[in-house]
């Protein structure tokens, strides 16, 4: 009998996303009886689609000189250089024709546009999975068998795919995309696929880091608190540990991760969790909350490896004996290591952010105890050790210089960290918080005028550099003689309006905020 193919469009929900023959029968299709997956069914919408495609033709020849590397291939595309208008769904379409999960396809071209965006700038997001395998999964055509991401990532990756448009698309098509970002993250953990927890995980990264970047801050603590649990849950800071039964760590709960099939899928569960830490101990530390990763207990203990270019599991990837321990609770000895991978550098710069903020105002509330000022020294040994041997920014590097400079601006932001309770009466910590501000101010000279997107972290670092001069100014304004120390202050001045000018450069919600809040405090002066 002649094979017979099936209407564009008819295809269930289930069976496109994992872009596999449906055979539309209905309730359930075959395939989904096969892999006891939910089927649904949404109304046909080839009609509308097809309305779409002249408005989206014209942008074709755009997507084929960026993924070619053309002359706009460092650039994000812009969904509306048609001039007018182009919507990811027609205007009569309504969130009652969206399934539970929140996903719905995109017409190819928009797909292709906006996983294009997201890519450009993945690692810049807290995205640690391999990304030519994503790449793959995302962008291949139907009659492969690459399973497709889950919904959750999708259309988190969707969401960052339109926030990055190289213009400003209408609001509603952003809302849209957060809208369904949040409905499917909130079901990942009942989509049938074999890496939905750590896809869920990378979901909530890309969540959080949306709303830290938006000034939503109680969102996204939010998505990464989940993402913290779900990575102690499912046992991802003790990869490749010596002895599991022995080692005192919480019990996992959550049996819902498939052993690693090979170097790459291993290497992605510990990038995995150390994107996470960053995530958590960075920005807990910023609003004052304790980290909902306490690796410096024992039930936490972290023993998972430092993280590395994913690259690296493959080239060089670990021997099945290769055990690891106490990660971090060696290098808060003072116990050096050989990974000095940008990722690992971002990793360990977060950990001593965190512990330097606590043990300087910890030493700052007891100043006569013996084991807060042990702890003071320790970290001021390690701090100055650690960014002496950070290798410097590369023009080249496969890493993307946002990334670069923001971890060389983190390590001198865990100097003035330690050092600033003691700025005003000690001229050895004032010297030292003058010195890293110096040195974050000169990574912006050299590098932030190429940048055309911002690390949210670096909105905050550069806030607490603009701080340091203008606490020093204020110290100035408070001694006599200050027509002798005019010129000091002037120069403390200068260097704060020049970080100001930088951030007003990047002016996303985030950036604008820490930016006010600066200028009320140089006004105060």
């Amino acid at each position: 009998m002649p094979r017979t193919s099936l209407q564009k469009g008819r295809a269930c929900t289930s069976c496109r996303r994992r872009k596999i023959k449906c055979d539309a029968k209905q309730p359930t299709c075959g395939p989904c009886i096969e892999v006891s997956s939910h089927c649904e069914y949404s109304e046909d919408r080839a009609t509308q689609i097809r309305s779409l495609e002249d408005e989206i033709s014209v942008l074709e020849a755009r997507l084929r000189d960026l993924e070619s590397g053309g002359n706009g291939s460092k650039g994000n595309v812009d969904l509306q250089q048609t001039g007018s208008e182009v919507y990811l769904y027609p205007p009569t379409y309504t969130s009652d024709q969206v399934s539970p999960s929140g996903f719905e396809d995109l017409p190819p071209m928009i797909h292709r546009m906006l996983m294009h965006n997201f890519l450009h700038k993945s690692c810049s997001l807290g995205f640690f999975l391999h990304k030519e395998r994503f790449r793959n999964s995302v962008l291949q055509s139907v009659d492969t068998s690459t399973l497709a991401p889950t919904c959750a990532l999708l259309n988190t990756s969707y969401l960052w795919g339109m926030h990055l448009s190289s213009s400003g698309n209408p609001p509603e098509q952003e809302a849209t995309l957060v809208s369904r970002a949040l409905q499917s993250s909130a079901h990942a953990l009942l989509e049938e696929h074999p890496q939905k927890v750590i896809q869920c995980i990378q979901s909530e990264v890309l969540l959080a880091n949306y709303f830290y970047r938006a000034d939503k801050i109680l969102q996204a603590r939010y998505h990464g608190t989940s993402a913290s649990s779900l990575v102690l849950s499912s046992g991802s800071h003790r990869i490749r540990t010596p002895s599991p039964e022995a080692s005192g760590q919480i019990t996992v709960s959550l049996n819902l991760w498939v052993p690693p099939t090979d170097a790459v899928e291993e290497g992605e569960r510990i990038n995995e969790f150390w994107t996470v830490l960053i995530l958590d101990t960075f920005w807990n530390t910023i609003y004052g909350i304790p980290s909902s990763i306490p690796y410096t207990t024992t039930g936490c203990r972290v023993d998972s490896p430092w993280p590395r270019m994913m690259e690296d599991y493959t080239e060089s990837p670990f021997h099945p004996d290769f055990r690891s321990s106490q990660t971090i609770t060696r290098f808060l000895s003072g116990v050096t290591d050989n990974n000095n991978s940008p990722k690992a550098i971002l990793a360990k710069a977060a950990v001593l952010f965190e512990r330097a903020t606590f043990a300087g105002l910890e030493f700052k509330s007891n100043p006569g105890c013996q084991e807060p000022l042990a702890n003071f020294n320790s970290l001021d040994n390690i701090i100055q050790r650690f960014i002496e041997n950070i290798p410097p920014i590369e023009r080249q590097s496969k890493i993307p210089l946002d990334y670069q400079l923001c971890m060389c601006s983190l390590a001198h932001a865990s100097d003035i960290q330690l050092h600033r309770p003691f700025a005003v009466e000690s001229n050895i910590s004032r010297t030292r918080i003058l010195k890293a501000a110096d040195a974050i101010v000169e990574l912006i000279d050299l590098w932030a005028s190429e940048l055309d997107f911002i690390e949210s972290m670096l909105a905050v670092i550069w806030a607490i550099t603009c701080r340091v001069f203008i606490d020093e100014s204020v110290r100035l304004q408070c001694m006599e003689a200050l027509s002798h120390r005019s010129d000091t202050q002037t120069s403390l001045h200068a260097s704060c309006e020049h970080i100001m000018t930088i951030m007003e450069a990047h002016p996303f919600p985030l950036m604008r905020n820490q930016l006010s809040q600066i200028k009320q405090a140089l006004a105060a002066t």
